[in-house]
C-alpha cells in the first residue's frame, strides 16, 4: 500500500473514532476526558488527510507516523482509562502528546526544505 493511501486510511479511521469518542463522551461517559481524546483525533485526522494529499512533502511519512503514534498513545490512553479505569502504560498520554508535537515540528522543518521536482 502506498504512503498516500496508508496515511489517508489513518485519517479516516482517526476521524471516525474521533466522532465516536465525542459521542460517547457526550451521551454515555461524561467527565472522562473523552472530549479531549475525540478532539485530538479529529484535529489530527484533518492533518493526516492533508498529508495524504500533499505532494512533495519530504517529511510527510515521518510526520504522519508521529501523528498516528501520538493519537494512539494520547487518545488511546484517555479512552482506555474511561473504559478500563487504568492507563495503557505509564506515561502513555504524555508520550503521545510529545509525538504529536514532534509531528507538527517535522512539518515545520519540512516547509523549509527544498521541494523535490
Amino acid at each position: 500500500m502506498s504512503a498516500h493511501r496508508l496515511i489517508g486510511l489513518s485519517a479516516g479511521i482517526a476521524g471516525a473514532v474521533g466522532v465516536a469518542t465525542l459521542a460517547v463522551g457526550a451521551h454515555a461517559v461524561t467527565g472522562a476526558n473523552l472530549d479531549v481524546a475525540g478532539n485530538i483525533l479529529l484535529f489530527h485526522a484533518a492533518a493526516l488527510l492533508a498529508l495524504a494529499n500533499a505532494d512533495g512533502q519530504r517529511l510527510r511519512s515521518l510526520s504522519a507516523l508521529l501523528f498516528v503514534a501520538g493519537c494512539l498513545m494520547f487518545s488511546g490512553d484517555l479512552i482506555f482509562k474511561a473504559a478500563m479505569a487504568r492507563s495503557l502504560f505509564p506515561l502513555a498520554a504524555p508520550s503521545g502528546g510529545i509525538a504529536l508535537m514532534l509531528g507538527w515540528l517535522v512539518i515545520a522543518v519540512g516547509a523549509f526544505l527544498p521541494r523535490r521536482p
